[in-house]
């Protein structure tokens, strides 16, 4: 059965997914029941902040000149499905009934594309907002020409589809992302990336990337609060890097599930697996 899109606009119960929480692992019965809600609380609160952001900027991203200036790399953690697919034939199978949950790749990767401009625009002081329907393809030569000589490296490192999928999409004619901006950090037959923690252990800042710059995270606002959280137990850069997240919104029908999903998971990643803790890496955001 698949997932209605209208949103629910049910009120947020953090009793309620307390108890679905104890439902999938009886052994949170061990810890205080208010410190599981604490947390529970804390990270709903979050992912609301972050889904707010988002929705802001859906439509523009807006931040001063100086802000986008000091942007070094764009982290894409990948999504469901691929550039080019939905979902993908071996997605996990609690994201195969939601329909707001496709094309969250695609979406991820347009996002940053259009940072890598925006960051390419304040350091070049060019902007091609402007001009006739006629010259659409001249425009898009000269913003690739401009994010090649002044945008940020973009870093990739999806499961091996995903990974391909990119490589393909920035091959094709029209894509004003240059190819030699995206890193793509791939896994290995012994150590394959297939899910967030790899991701996270597999991340690896371009060698130009300097202590007085910022580093990128674009990905859907309730993930973002899981990646984060992976990010401060075992962060793959120096804990002096900074951070600014640039959270993609979840539709309207989606965003008390996903919110929820993202939760549950990130309870058994702190409180039984220990590979996230409590608290979010340190981070900033244009609000």
């Amino acid at each position: 059965m698949v997932e209605s899109l209208e949103p629910t606009n049910e009120p947020f119960n953090p009793d309620e997914l307390y108890r679905k929480a104890l439902a999938d692992h009886t052994d949170y019965g061990n810890l205080p029941e208010s410190e599981i809600k604490a947390l529970i609380t804390e990270i709903a609160q979050e992912i609301k902040q972050l889904e707010e952001v988002g929705e802001k900027e859906k439509a523009r991203i807006e931040m001063p000149a100086e802000t986008a200036k000091k942007i070094g790399a764009i982290w894409v953690n990948s999504g469901v499905g691929t550039y080019d697919t939905p979902l993908k034939e071996k997605e996990r199978g609690v994201y195969k009934n939601l329909p707001w949950i496709q094309w969250a790749d695609r979406q991820r990767l347009n996002h940053a594309a259009i940072l890598a401009r925006k960051v390419a625009e304040a350091r070049s002081g060019e902007n091609f907002d402007r001009g006739s329907l006629a010259s659409i393809k001249e425009r898009k030569a000269k913003i690739k020409e401009m994010i090649g000589r002044y945008g940020p490296k973009i870093i990739y490192n999806g499961t091996e589809l995903e990974d391909d999928t990119v490589a393909d999409v920035l091959s094709r004619e029209g894509t004003i992302i240059p190819e030699d901006d995206v890193i793509i950090i791939r896994g290995s037959v012994e150590r394959p990336i297939i899910n967030t923690l790899d991701t996270v252990k597999t991340l690896k800042l371009p060698p130009e990337f300097r202590d007085d710059q910022e580093l990128a995270i674009v990905a859907h606002a309730p993930h973002l609060a899981r990646i984060m959280r992976m990010l401060n137990k075992q962060p793959p850069f120096p804990r002096t890097t900074k951070v600014r997240l640039f959270p993609v919104p979840t539709p309207e029908a989606g965003k008390k599930e996903y919110a929820e999903l993202e939760i549950l998971g990130i309870l058994n990643y702190v409180l039984r697996r220990g590979v996230a803790e409590k608290e979010s890496y340190p981070y900033v955001m244009n609000e």
